[in-house]
């Protein structure tokens, strides 16, 4: 759910302005209202460095090495570590072009080999100039070495590279390409070459040994340089007035932080008010939700946060997300492997990630249900094979296996069930938001799907008239409801006009949300397909030779559903989420457009995460 705010408005002399911004970023509790006002330059400045500390974190984290590593130079102050850092960066990326172009003349310097370049100059002062030819091995003539003083170089890649020494005397006529007389040998750029990778190496140990000592002492001048900057940002964003003299804040606060706030202003002897808000504010959102439900928290913060007074959508949708990414997956070895490496996985970690890996946990155990249902082991068909007789153990519970024609209509089933779900909060969500008539409309859709599914199920020859007595009062009621109650407060015309077109947008749009939970169905069948073809292709490879027949069985295996695992994952992760973004977010009316609560405060914790 949201949480409540409160907003609080503080009157502060402009002498006490910079002291009381202290103590409250270290009470950490109001978020600041912001009033839109552009950082100034110092402030711009602060925030590139922070950026420039962001990434260098960010590169040196990658870089730790388990170990503590060298400390030699932990003494160097967090500015003088960056400039380092980036220094040696940019020394890379130049080298790296060098290599580039050293790499380049190679390929060039190669076919003449290796060669005294004052050499050269010296025949050269003795009139005798060396000059360099390249021709095709199928237009080189032989010939041409009685004709003049040749001398073949090299014979690389069907070009022939020879050199003529010429004396002047006689002019040199031949089908060939004369080229530059080469600066320099190859083994000198072969050894160029060599000190850059040297070098190379040297910077990429340096990180390596260090990365462990600098990234806690810049995550630590990263967050001071942080405070320093939201500072200013409150400074600049609370208002001025009676010349200067008083400043205006005004923030955010949470309910239940309210008490200890009052107490805090009241310590500074402030003149505050409170107020809650008004409709059309921009309040941050605050999210608490259960155990449970606080799980999926970070899936719905990739599509938005819900504005303010409208509901949190996170406990509606999580059930069923975990069920559609285990109709997706649909293979119970598949979630068993989940569940298993997401328990051994969480004591190793903390925070977040734990939170996640406990995620996985569940969408193993939504898994393994869906998995059970279609009788999928590791590919296996358990429902086939027992049909077969090959596996009588499962006698007990093949009955509650649903072949794939039932799990195409389970999939259309549950579809049907979020979408009717979604309109039951929308009318929730409109009725707390706007007023219960302005989801009177939203309740017409309502009982003219519920009600014509239940008289249609009900319906046989013997009560044909109440049928259609019954039939007529619910397209009258919930037509009247949906022509004529869609836009209260307007003209009757309007609202038929309105409601028309929502009769239009609602047919075509629920019949287009409805056949998308198709996909469910579709990968859910595609993962054990895809299982059970590495599995019949493991079988078909093994031969008949010991040991490498189980050797073959069991790469073809691992590899197979390792791949499968991966590609039916993410396929179960993005399809349910664009069920949730899109059809049911947009059916429970979702507005979303929400920011998150900010509190001003001191970072405190180690995190590269740039919250500006």
């Amino acid at each position: 759910m949201i949480l409540p705010m409160k907003k609080y408005s503080m009157l502060v002399h402009h002498a006490d302005f910079e002291q009381f911004l202290d103590d409250l970023q270290n009470l950490g509790m109001v978020d600041v209202a912001d009033r839109g006002v552009e950082p100034d330059a110092a402030t711009q400045q602060k925030i590139e460095l922070l950026r420039q500390y962001d990434r260098t974190i960010k590169f040196l984290s990658a870089k730790i090495q388990e170990g503590e590593g060298s400390t030699a130079d932990t003494d160097l102050s967090a500015q003088e570590i960056l400039d380092k850092i980036s220094a040696m960066q940019v020394e890379i990326d130049d080298n790296r072009q060098k290599g580039a172009s050293l790499e380049k003349l190679y390929r060039i310097l190669r076919p003449w080999g290796n060669f005294d370049r004052a050499m050269f100059d010296k025949l050269e002062a003795n009139g005798f100039k060396l000059r360099f030819y390249v021709a095709n091995q199928r237009k080189y003539k032989p010939e041409w070495a009685e004709q003049y003083n040749l001398e073949v170089i090299s014979e690389t890649d069907g070009q022939v590279y020879f050199v003529i020494v010429d004396t002047g005397k006689e002019a040199i006529e031949i089908e060939a390409e004369e080229v530059r007389t080469p600066e320099r040998a190859a083994s000198g750029v072969i050894a160029e070459r060599e000190k850059l990778e040297e070098r190379a190496t040297e910077i990429s140990n340096y990180f390596s040994n260090y990365a462990s000592a600098f990234v806690p002492k810049l995550t630590a001048a990263r967050n001071e340089l942080l405070d320093q900057i939201n500072f200013s940002n409150v400074v600049q964003n609370s208002a001025s007035e009676a010349d200067d003299q008083l400043r205006i804040l005004q923030g955010w606060v949470p309910n239940q932080k309210v008490v200890a706030v009052d107490e805090f202003l009241k310590q500074h002897d402030l003149f505050f008010l409170t107020e809650n808000p008004v409709k059309g504010e921009k309040v941050p959102i605050l999210l608490k939700n259960g155990n449970f439900s606080k799980l999926f928290e970070p899936i719905s913060n990739l599509y938005s946060l819900p504005k303010y007074g409208e509901m949190d959508l996170v406990p509606f949708f999580a059930p069923f997300f975990m069920m559609f990414f285990g109709f997706c997956l649909g293979d119970a070895g598949y979630g068993l492997l989940f569940i298993i490496g997401a328990t051994i996985a969480k004591p190793r970690v903390g925070g977040m990630m734990k939170r996640i890996l406990t995620l996985a946990q569940w969408l193993g155990v939504a898994t393994i249900i869906f998995g059970a249902l279609t009788g999928t082991f590791f590919g296996l068909n358990l429902i086939e094979m027992y049909d077969e007789g090959s596996v009588s153990w499962l006698a007990g519970v093949r009955e509650y296996m649903l072949e794939s024609d039932k799990m195409f209509y389970l999939a259309l089933l549950l579809g049907a069930i979020q979408i009717l779900y979604g309109m039951v909060i929308k009318v929730i969500n409109l009725t707390r938001q706007y007023g219960f008539q302005y989801a009177l409309s939203t309740i017409g859709w309502i009982l003219l799907i519920i009600g014509g599914a239940v008289l249609f199920m009900v319906h046989s020859d013997n009560n044909q008239q109440l049928f259609t007595i019954l039939l007529y009062i619910l397209l009258g009621v919930s037509g009247i409801l949906i022509l004529f109650m869609n836009n209260p407060g307007k003209n009757v015309f309007i609202n038929f006009g309105g409601g028309l077109w929502d009769v239009y947008s609602m047919v075509t749009g629920v019949m287009g949300d409805l056949l998308s939970y198709i996909r469910l169905f579709a990968l859910g069948v595609s993962s054990g397909i895809l299982g059970y073809v590495f599995n019949d292709l493991a079988s078909q490879m093994s031969g008949s030779i010991p040991v490498v027949s189980q050797i073959i069985f069991l790469v073809i295996l691992l590899i197979g559903h390792g791949l499968n695992i991966f590609m039916a994952s993410l396929g179960a992760f993005v399809h349910p989420l664009r069920l949730t973004f899109v059809e049911f977010y947009k059916n429970a009316g979702f507005q979303g457009g929400g920011k998150p609560y900010r509190p001003f405060m001191k970072k405190k914790e180690a995190a590269s995460e740039n919250l500006i």
